[in-house]
């Protein structure tokens, strides 16, 4: 019976990861194409680069809570799927765009508002796992999804920047979409609901749907002694990463600076997705086994300080390498522990709705970071978006080890019902 279970929770694993990597996969075939695109072709400022690249994260923190309370009231599965479903609809959209069908900022804006909307798919991955690992294993566990986005890094830039070059912007994100299309078959045929039926039961006459932005929620989640201080944390890393949304791509291809090609940005995101991947797949659990997953937490931060802060001085493409290396063992350090130890904290009955504030939350940050980033870009110089965002990073850094190294919380009683 041990080794049935245990064959399920692997397969489920598997599943979930292969499902995130597929869409994130295609999102990453798009991303390097955003500021290019809104240059080159729809000829915007960097203020409204960093409106169209943080749009989705608008919608997301918007909508992620209500995702969130469904996949506890209704199940993950679901979540998956009208999430997934979204994400075909929505690179479908963007592709008329890019494919020169529309021309319109409208319809390019309204498409990346639209896929941010129907972005639940991570909340429900983060449940799914909650609801298959025990505490022990969460990090290992979280540390799937945080690959399969690595992963999804490695591959999806290089083939946007390589096919955009070779057949136009449209074709890449045609391809996205198929991708995003096999993630639903597989969310709709493969994947089983992992939400126990006595939880779903319960939670289906318990637990009330969130229908809109719940400010006091928020409020009660980012006091909540328990586990307030991972979701400030996630938040603050989160801002100061997503301040190279955008400007990252901007700062490579200037003519003035290293001057890379579509294909050439590509793969310096794929290089930060395969740094990231060695991160979450080994390198976490040997540090972690070393020094405990709080000051892996503590590292992370403080490597994150000069990943951020010296992009904008990196006057080659080695030290760039270098220094985006750094960034992603950093943003892999804080982004996997923090997550971690944030389910660890949060009762059973509520792992969907607390990481779907969480993820909301984060895609706030993810869309103040562009704007802050477009707008430090264009009126105080190409170097600030990643100077400021590593300042930001300093704070964070003394912020996590005050909070850490106070009195640890008792969270023997959030087992009682698992």
């Amino acid at each position: 019976m041990i080794s049935r279970n245990n064959h399920k929770k692997r397969t489920t694993l598997f599943i979930i990861f292969l499902t995130i990597f597929i869409d994130l996969l295609g999102f990453g075939i798009i991303l390097p194409l955003l500021p290019t695109f809104s240059v080159n072709v729809l000829h915007i400022n960097e203020v409204t680069i960093g409106l169209v690249v943080g749009i989705f994260s608008l919608m997301q923190f918007l909508f992620t809570p209500f995702w969130g309370s469904l996949s506890d009231k209704y199940g993950r599965k679901p979540v998956l799927i009208v999430s997934l479903a979204g994400s075909v609809v929505s690179n479908l959209l963007l592709a008329l765009v890019f494919s020169g069908v529309f021309i319109s900022a409208v319809l390019f804006i309204f498409s990346r508002a639209f896929a941010g909307a129907f972005a639940g798919n991570i909340s429900a991955a983060q449940a799914v796992i909650s609801d298959v690992t025990p505490p022990e294993e969460r990090s290992k566990g979280m540390g799937l999804i945080s690959a399969a986005f690595s992963l999804g890094f490695v591959f999806g830039p290089s083939v946007g920047g390589v096919l955009s070059e070779s057949f136009g912007y449209g074709f890449p994100v045609f391809v996205s979409a198929g991708l995003s299309l096999i993630a639903l078959l597989m969310s709709i045929f493969v994947f089983k609901e992992t939400l126990p039926p006595d939880i779903l039961k319960k939670n289906r006459s318990d637990v009330k749907v969130i229908t809109n932005i719940n400010f006091k929620k928020i409020a009660e989640t980012v006091r909540n002694k328990q586990y307030g201080k991972y979701v400030i944390i996630f938040f603050i890393a989160v801002f100061s990463f997503s301040n190279i949304f955008g400007t990252y791509q901007l700062f490579a291809e200037r003519k003035d600076g290293l001057a890379l090609s579509q294909a050439e940005i590509g793969y310096m995101f794929s290089f930060m997705g395969i740094a990231g991947a060695i991160v979450q797949i080994f390198l976490i659990r040997i540090i972690q086994k070393k020094i405990g997953e709080e000051n892996t937490l503590i590292l992370g931060n403080f490597l994150t300080i000069f990943g951020i802060g010296l992009i904008g001085f990196s006057s080659s493409v080695g030290i760039l390498l270098a220094v985006t290396a750094v960034l992603a063992i950093g943003n892999g350090f804080n982004n996997t522990a923090s997550i971690s130890l944030l389910s660890q904290n949060v009762s059973p009955n509520e792992q969907g709705t607390v990481l779907g504030m969480n993820q909301s939350l984060s895609a706030f940050a993810r869309f103040l970071g562009p704007m802050w980033g477009g707008f430090a870009y264009q009126y105080f110089g190409y170097q600030y978006p990643f100077i400021t965002g590593g300042i930001i990073m300093i704070f964070a850094t003394f912020y996590t080890y005050s909070v850490l190294k106070k009195n640890k919380p008792d969270i023997s009683s959030l087992n009682i019902q698992s």
